[in-house]
């Protein structure tokens, strides 16, 4: 399946314009649309006591909306534009906190690009950001684009591979964008605690497999084996294979033990290195 209904998030941050080129330039190479989406919060009715004032209340916040509306459909045309007229494009606004809007809408979209956590830095920890929400709760692979560099296909891709569900479903949801890979690495970084020898060979074996699958896709992908944390080890590879982009699978734990002892999702959520293909 290639990516034909590209979502993208219009918040603005200072991703926003690497993030509707990314969407661009994948709708053009795939033949497909781009639905840019302007989430304008909840918005409460006026209090009982507002009184004649409630009417004001009401205009202002549609005058607001409007006006948020006409600016991001105007910022999306205009870098359509840029990359190509003839990209068929959309704008949505919906009514709703941006997390659940991009979830909900994102359902009927090949891959979703939310705005990149840096822009969520007054969400309360315990509570999950814009992108991790949308990525548990979308059942469709997310797109983070963290800075002003957009990522290109047919670059090199590097694979944060563990054997598990999460990765085995974002390397699938990926296989549009690894075939014009020019170049995969397929990650394996053991822990070094349990098994030992034992855990790196099962990794090592997994990873065999996993490239076998690959090739019967008609692509050729490299093993690269490290031991260590996976937090820290993970990026640290994909910057030594010179990857532009990191395909890896989201939360393969649950997000609360990641809150208390950390998690190499978490991790790559939050690095502003490398763009990541994620999917839970």
């Amino acid at each position: 399946m290639d990516f034909r209904t590209i979502l993208v998030d219009l918040r603005e941050d200072a991703a926003r314009p690497a993030r509707m080129e990314t969407a661009a330039r994948l709708a053009e190479k795939f033949g497909g649309s781009v639905v840019g989406l302007t989430a304008a919060g909840t918005h409460l009715e006026p209090f009982r006591g507002a009184g004649e004032n409630a009417g004001q209340y009401v205009a202002l916040a549609a005058s607001e909306l409007q006006q948020l509306a006409v600016e991001h459909k105007a910022a999306l045309d205009t870098l359509i534009a840029r990359v190509s007229p003839t990209i068929p494009t959309r704008h949505i606004v919906i009514e709703a906190e941006p997390g659940w809007a991009l979830a909900e809408e994102g359902r009927f979209a090949d891959l979703i690009l939310p705005g990149p956590p840096s822009a969520d830095a007054d969400v309360p920890a315990l509570l999950a950001g814009v992108a991790e929400y949308v990525m548990l709760n979308a059942g469709r692979p997310v797109l983070l684009v963290p800075g002003t560099a957009v990522p290109q296909l047919g670059g090199r891709v590097a694979i944060a591979w563990n054997g598990g569900r999460e990765a085995a479903r974002a390397v699938a949801d990926a296989l549009p964008w690894l075939a014009h890979a020019s170049a995969v690495s397929v990650l394996l970084v053991s822990t070094g605690k349990k098994g030992g020898e034992f855990e790196a060979e099962a990794y090592r074996d997994s990873g065999k497999r996993l490239t076998a699958w690959l090739a019967a896709h008609g692509i050729n992908a490299s093993l690269v084996v490290a031991e260590g944390d996976p937090d820290h080890v993970v990026p640290q590879l994909a910057g030594t294979v010179q990857a532009d982009l990191l395909v890896a699978g989201g939360y393969g734990r649950s997000r609360l033990r990641e809150l208390v002892l950390g998690g190499t999702t978490r991790a790559l959520l939050r690095q502003t290195a490398l763009p990541v293909f994620m999917s839970h």
